[in-house]
């Protein structure tokens, strides 16, 4: 479940954000693979503004419920994708990264 060598994300998600956060989920999913935890299928990220200096990602889950929250700084380029959510689906032989409006 969500291997390195089959990751995939969509056109949306390869123009709109910035290389460093799409490596930075994918780092979160890692982190999550390594540490043992069950994975849902389905992981949803979104991205809250804290202040001027401090983006907050939350990753969560549903079955089991897992929330974690992440934290980057923020540039006032991400404003354009604040608050939407983006999924990494696993369907067993590839994971695809995508925004909501995408599925």
């Amino acid at each position: 479940m969500f291997q390195p060598e089959t990751r995939y994300m969509t056109k949306g998600i390869d123009e709109r954000l910035p290389p460093h956060l799409i490596a930075m989920l994918w780092l979160c999913i890692d982190l999550r693979l390594r540490s043992g935890d069950k994975m849902d299928y389905l992981q949803v990220f979104t991205f809250k503004k804290v202040n001027e200096e401090t983006l907050a990602i939350h990753h969560e889950q549903e079955q089991p419920a897992r929330l974690y929250v992440h934290f980057t700084g923020y540039k006032p380029e991400y404003a354009e994708f604040i608050n939407e959510k983006i999924f990494v689906i696993d369907d067993d032989d590839h994971s695809t990264m995508l925004f909501a409006y995408e599925y």
